[in-house]
């Protein structure tokens, strides 16, 4: 006589959390076979995962952004022999779960984004400087004209000055199962050490660099990708003067550096806004960014 398992769902409960939380869905189920089972063989084990929820990993409900339900993964079963039941009843709960939270977007409606994280720090960087209020310099430049401003220096020697800055991370959940890390590390290859080509976030074009950028996995197909973006009064440059046929700079009738140009390494430009191309929605998670909330959109 084949084996014949059949399930009967016993209890239901959701979680709907915010996106600091994680939303699941967690299932009981009855399972009773026609013949005695033991959950300490593996054939049977198989035999009553299978009945029960499948494989863990399977989805839930399909995979559709605009369904509740839609990104919900199985994480774990957990199978109980029924005492007394000659291992013929067992008990079955299954927790599906997910990092997608269900977000209402006004202007767009309710579906599943995965959450964008930022946090700013605004700490200096220190540099030496041989004038003050100069001409406002631009991302990759190299001037061939003095800078202007009030002389810092005397003898030549510049002084330490503190430029501001602005450091921005963007932290972003990666699907592995819609994009492979392979697409990831392609677009980390892109954009580390470029300007921004439009306007990002908050900032005008040409004007926000990217520094750098790390992957850490979370857990099953979820990854972080963070990214680290900095802007600089200074965009970059640094001062240098110029230097006389001995190496020395050349000095002024009051002794400080005749003249001063911006100095920086050209790095090149790219549209920062790809990368949230990898997010179930770019547009949303471009402005939860911007905002700090998808409650803003748009």
């Amino acid at each position: 006589m084949p084996l014949v398992i059949t399930s009967i769902v016993t209890s239901t409960a959701f979680q709907d959390a915010s996106p600091s939380g994680t939303s699941g869905i967690t299932v009981t189920k009855r399972l009773v076979a026609n013949a005695p089972l033991s959950l300490l063989a593996s054939v049977d084990v198989g035999n009553l995962k299978a009945a029960a929820y499948g494989n863990v990993l399977d989805g839930f409900a399909g995979y559709d952004d605009s369904v509740i339900l839609g990104r919900l993964r199985l994480r774990s079963t957990q199978l109980v022999a029924v005492p007394g039941s000659e291992g013929c009843v067992f008990d079955a709960i299954g927790r599906f779960d997910g990092l997608y939270v269900w977000c209402f977007v006004p202007t767009l409606g309710g579906a599943l984004h995965l959450p964008v994280e930022t946090d700013i720090d605004a700490t200096p960087r220190s540099v030496l400087a041989f004038r003050s209020a100069p001409s406002s310099p631009t991302a990759d430049l190299n001037s061939t004209a003095d800078i202007g401003g009030t002389p810092l220096d005397f003898g030549g020697k510049p002084i330490m000055v503190a430029v501001p800055q602005q450091t921005m991370r963007i932290s972003l959940i990666i699907d592995s199962t819609r994009f492979t890390l392979t697409s990831v590390f392609d677009r980390i290859a892109s954009h580390s050490g470029k300007w921004n080509a439009s306007a990002f976030v908050n900032w005008g074009t040409n004007t926000v660099f990217c520094e750098s950028a790390s992957i850490s996995h979370i857990r099953d197909e979820y990854y972080r990708v963070t990214y680290l973006f900095r802007s600089d009064y200074w965009n970059g440059c640094e001062q240098q003067p110029k230097i006389d046929v001995w190496g020395k700079h050349e000095l002024d009738a009051n002794g400080s550096a005749k003249t001063v140009l911006w100095r920086s390494v050209a790095f090149g430009t790219i549209d920062h806004n790809l990368i949230f191309n990898e997010q179930p929605n770019p547009t949303v998670a471009k402005q939860w960014a911007k905002e700090g909330s998808f409650i803003t959109f748009p």
